[in-house]
């Protein structure tokens, strides 16, 4: 079974485009469940460091690091 990260490319405060990692249904807010322009919110993990793997991010949320 793949897991699913859902990910969210917006920008930052200084015009910047980051990419954030959404933590999911029931472990984040509803917010981006049906927008088409996702934000990140108080729950998604980010800006992301440009240096780090998917399957990095992956084990960041799933230790509870992030």
């Amino acid at each position: 079974m793949t897991e699913r990260l859902d990910m969210i490319l917006a920008k930052d405060g200084e015009g910047e485009f980051r990419l954030w990692a959404c933590r999911g249904a029931g472990k984040g807010c509803a917010r981006n469940e049906f927008r088409r322009q996702r934000k990140p919110c108080t729950d998604c993990v980010g800006p992301l460091d440009e240096k780090l793997t998917l399957a990095e991010v992956t084990d960041l949320l799933k230790r509870g690091d992030a």
